[in-house]
């Protein structure tokens, strides 16, 4: 699979889209045999990964982190950049599994269905702002050549994604 496609489930998710169509199921786990997105009950988009979603953002952040060779004065960066999408990760297993558990243990109107999406919906939106702020503050330290790499990172995840296409 190749590295931003992989890059993209992970970080697209937390950094790049809008509602990072996530490859993580409910539970935090990806399903490795299907290659399809397609939408469970809550609308939420499923896909395919590897395994647990913070494991292969884990795995996804060391990838590009060695394809920018960043310098040592750009690791305290770095390391505010990937603990920000590392955590936008464990938001996102978390919200998975708590919305999981209201629709299992809840019967939901119609309106009442609505409202808890909206919630979500902006739940994305403010953490979809603090990201695009961690990928501002990081993207100003690298050098033109990694700036080309990050963002046809970003442009990749995007057409595969048919965002660009």
């Amino acid at each position: 699979m190749k590295l931003h496609r992989k890059l993209a489930t992970g970080l697209i998710c937390l950094v790049f889209s809008s509602g990072m169509a996530t490859a993580a199921d409910y539970n935090g786990n990806v399903n490795e045999q299907t290659h399809e997105m397609g939408c469970d009950e809550m609308g939420m988009k499923q896909g395919a990964m590897m395994t647990d979603l913070v494991a292969t953002v884990h795995k996804h952040l060391g990838e590009l982190k060695e394809k920018l060779n960043l310098t040592k004065d750009q690791e305290p960066a770095w390391k505010a950049f990937s603990d920000k999408v590392i955590e936008q990760a464990e938001k996102m297993v978390s919200m998975h599994r708590k919305m999981k558990g209201g629709t299992q243990s809840i019967p939901m109107t119609a309106p009442e269905s609505m409202t808890m999406k909206a919630d979500v919906m902006k739940d994305l939106a403010q953490n979809m702002a603090l990201m695009a702020n961690a990928v501002k503050t990081f993207y100003v330290t690298l050098t033109p050549e990694q700036k080309s790499i990050f963002d046809k990172s970003h442009m990749n995840y995007m057409k595969s994604m048919d965002y660009m296409k």
